[in-house]
């Protein structure tokens, strides 16, 4: 079976703070509305690697998901769209988005 991941990523911006105990929640909406073609989502909080002066992203959320029709097609309903604008407002950070095939993953099980 063919599976997706659905990554978030928001790089550092000196300027600007990030609640992630805010962010999961607003993940947690972006997951149930994309019910069980979501199998599962995971926020991590960016650390500096050893030598850096700053961490490359301050956030990465990934969803795994089952399928790219219904992931595409739950991006057009209502609820996401206000959704995605309540994110947009969360923070000024730009983030970067992107959607995998998933090609190995010692993790992802059925």
């Amino acid at each position: 079976m063919t599976m997706f991941c659905a990554t978030v990523l928001y790089p550092f911006n000196n300027e600007e703070s990030f609640d992630h105990s805010k962010y999961i929640a607003l993940a947690q909406r972006y997951a149930d509305i994309h019910g069980e073609n979501c199998t599962g989502f995971e926020i991590r909080k960016g650390l500096s690697s050893p030598g850096e002066s700053h961490v490359k992203y301050i956030c990465l959320a990934s969803f795994w998901i089952k399928s790219a029709e219904a992931f595409g097609a739950a991006m057009q309903r209502p609820e996401m769209k206000a959704l995605m604008a309540e994110i947009a407002g969360f923070t000024s950070i730009q983030p970067i988005r992107q959607f995998d095939e998933v090609v190995f993953s010692s993790v992802l099980r059925e």
